[in-house]
């Protein structure tokens, strides 16, 4: 049991940013994997750019016997958006928090935080960016790692993602600033699906990680009405992690499924 369970803490910052689900590895270009996906999905179409709207998005996850609950939250603070995830297991809690400002689509992270608590507990860590030296400094760390234009943190690349599958763009690469290093984080996109959920069936779109360890699978699905709130999230490798969305709302209004014909 221990082992699982240190296993799983270092395996946390990432965990806390897709929902206890993902290790922290970095994601390099490769060629699609393959294999069995879920479902038949079609052909993508693109979407409209959509402007940022408050959220929040409640989920259960499992991983290997292990249950736990989390959700997510979009606030708006003046010209700054935070985006927030917290999660609640048995032993272990965490939150992990970015700010940021959004300008013509793009996301630009101020300041990234994670803290985990419980049994487990740990020191929080804190990042900040400096957009005008292009160096981000992480409060662990003795010196600055400088980076490109479009770098992200390790929670504000979920919310870019969303906005860049918006506006039906098909180049998803980002940049993660995680410590002293900067890694590159790349999707697929494979296609439309209508996606079963407690809230009822959603229209959402599937996107895939492109790695070079092909024994990893991870898929992630957006739900295409809902202003691409994360719904799901599932990975395979000699384990399984499974996270699905319970409910939520977005700019005050429930999210709920598509109405029957």
């Amino acid at each position: 049991m221990s082992k699982i369970i240190n296993k799983t803490l270092k395996s946390l910052p990432l965990l806390g940013s897709l929902l206890l689900a993902a290790a922290p590895h970095t994601f390099a270009a490769s060629q699609p994997q393959t294999g069995a996906a879920p479902g038949k999905p079609e052909a993508t179409v693109p979407a409209q750019t959509i402007q940022p709207k408050p959220f929040t998005a409640h989920y259960s996850t499992r991983y290997s016997g292990f249950r736990a609950r989390g959700s997510r939250s979009l606030t708006q603070q003046d010209n700054e958006w935070i985006l927030e995830f917290g999660a609640d297991a048995s032993v272990v809690s965490l939150m992990e928090t970015t700010r940021f400002t959004i300008n013509k689509g793009q996301v630009k992270p101020l300041q990234y935080r994670y803290k985990r608590g419980g049994l487990f507990g740990s020191k929080p860590e804190e990042a900040t960016f400096d957009w005008k030296t292009m160096q981000a400094k992480w409060d662990h760390e003795d010196l600055p790692v400088t980076f490109p234009a479009n770098a992200q943190d390790k929670l504000s690349y979920q919310y870019q993602l969303g906005l860049d599958l918006a506006a039906g763009k098909t180049d998803l690469r980002y940049p993660v600033i995680d410590d002293d290093e900067v890694y590159e984080r790349e999707f697929i996109i494979e296609g439309e699906e209508v996606l079963e959920t407690d809230a009822g069936k959603l229209n959402t779109v599937r996107v895939k990680i492109k790695r070079d360890n092909n024994k990893r699978q991870t898929w992630i699905w957006f739900a295409k009405d809902w202003d691409y709130v994360l719904v799901k999230f599932h990975q395979k490798d000699e384990s399984e992690y499974l996270i699905e969305f319970a409910e939520g709302e977005v700019n005050g209004k429930k999210i709920t499924g598509l109405k029957s014909s």
